[in-house]
């Protein structure tokens, strides 16, 4: 029975990482929708004046075999969008620049969803804890 539990308390634990993941990767997101996107088909990390180039990520999560789940961090595509600020000082000739493609409510909507499946896996791992002691006070 307490390998029961122990497994179940492993599948929780790695759902309520992978909701960490999602939180971190979307506020990550939030925080850069304004910086300098890295150009379409391009592999530049930084612009030619050294600027940092952001490329906005989201977390794909796969179930494991033995249980439990594996968040992975992948790269939207296409990472950036163009924009026609001709006021921002990172504009070109033109006034157009790249910004991350970032769609902020679609961030806000996975904060809300990583923030209940952090919540409800940890639910899970009290839940398992309490029901552990409680077997185990029977056992003595």
């Amino acid at each position: 029975m307490l390998a029961i539990m122990t497994g179940i308390i492993s599948n929780a634990l790695s759902g309520a990482i992978a909701a960490a993941r999602r939180e971190e990767v979307t506020a990550s997101n939030i925080a850069n929708l304004r910086s300098r996107g890295a150009p379409r088909d391009s592999a530049d990390t930084t612009a030619a004046d050294g600027t940092p180039l952001y490329r906005p990520g989201q977390v794909v999560e796969t179930s494991n075999a033995g249980g439990g789940v594996r968040a992975t961090v992948t790269a939207i595509d296409p990472t950036s969008i163009q924009q026609f600020e001709p006021d921002a000082p990172d504009a070109n000739a033109e006034g157009v620049v790249d910004r991350p493609n970032v769609d902020l409510g679609q961030q806000q909507a996975n904060q809300i969803v990583a923030q209940r499946a952090f919540e409800a896996n940890l639910k899970v791992i009290q839940t398992a804890d309490e029901l552990e002691k409680a077997l185990l006070d029977i056992k003595s």
